[in-house]
């Protein structure tokens, strides 16, 4: 063979290679780019099931439990517990976090501070301004996730004066530009909930939010006080139970029915 034919195929396979090399650079490049595209859409989102903990304005560790479905801008309940100290998370049955993710719903279960695995004094959870800045913190921590649900799809389960803080968030929210609770869920609201702020005062921002009040008849004067003259978007379901067995979320456990109620209301709403 010629020294002539010997360059020319050199120059030929050299060619074919580099073509080579630069289709399989731009395949590389196209699969990059549709896993990032992928992972924007959220289709690498995974379902979490685990402990977690953040840090509230005050420099307050709450602890809590995260159960996330796999997707992104999906809804979301933060549900805060009855009062602290002698009450935590586990206040909220299985079966309740069970119904709300089935229904599609991530669930932010928080200890609130002063209670279990979190920090801080247990009244400053009702008493004064900083009992909003934990479900601002769980609101926050949600919106942080990899996969995080919509933040115009996430309700505010309060019971017993975990109702205080349910308001009160809302009323920070509405104060601070954020996005307003999707709905609000008052497991026997009382003159408790309104500590420090009263739903009077503020019942513009609170006509705008859809409001489950759900509670016994023994327990049945503040939140039925609302009744005449409630928007549309508010809801009352009152239950008969053995008297003093239906407070906050001992109602789960006294009229189990109460469980598919609150968890459907919420799978509606959001």
């Amino acid at each position: 063979m010629s020294r002539a034919w010997i360059v020319l195929l050199l120059a030929g396979c050299a060619s074919e290679e580099s073509g080579a090399e630069a289709e399989a650079e731009a395949e590389a490049e196209a699969e990059a780019e549709a896993e990032a595209e992928a992972e924007a859409e959220g289709e690498d989102c995974v379902a979490l099931d685990e402990v977690v903990s953040f840090d509230t304005d005050d420099d307050v560790t709450l602890e809590a439990d995260l159960r996330s479905i796999a997707q992104a801008d999906g809804p979301a309940a933060v549900l805060l517990h009855m009062i602290p100290p002698g009450n935590n998370r586990t206040n909220y049955p299985s079966q309740f976090i069970d119904a709300l993710y089935d229904l599609g719903i991530t669930v932010l279960n928080v200890d609130r501070r002063g209670a279990g695995g979190s920090g801080g004094a247990a009244m400053d959870a009702y008493q004064g301004p900083q009992g909003a800045l934990d479900a601002k913190a769980a609101v926050d921590h949600l919106a942080a996730l990899a996969c995080p649900p919509d933040p115009s799809r996430i309700a505010i389960v309060g019971a017993s004066n975990g109702t205080t803080t349910a308001l009160d968030y809302a009323v920070l929210a509405a104060a601070s530009a954020r996005p307003a609770p999707a709905a609000l869920v008052f497991l026997t609201g009382g003159t408790y909930t309104e500590n420090n702020n009263t739903v009077d005062t503020h019942r513009a921002t609170l006509e705008a939010i859809p409001i489950l009040f759900e509670f016994a008849s023994d327990e049945a004067i503040w939140s039925s006080q609302f009744v005449a003259g409630a928007p549309t978007g508010w809801n009352f379901d009152e239950r008969t139970v053995a008297p003093g067995s239906g407070h906050g979320t001992h109602m789960f456990s006294a009229d189990p029915a109460s469980i598919d109620f609150v968890a459907g209301y919420l799978g509606d709403t959001l």
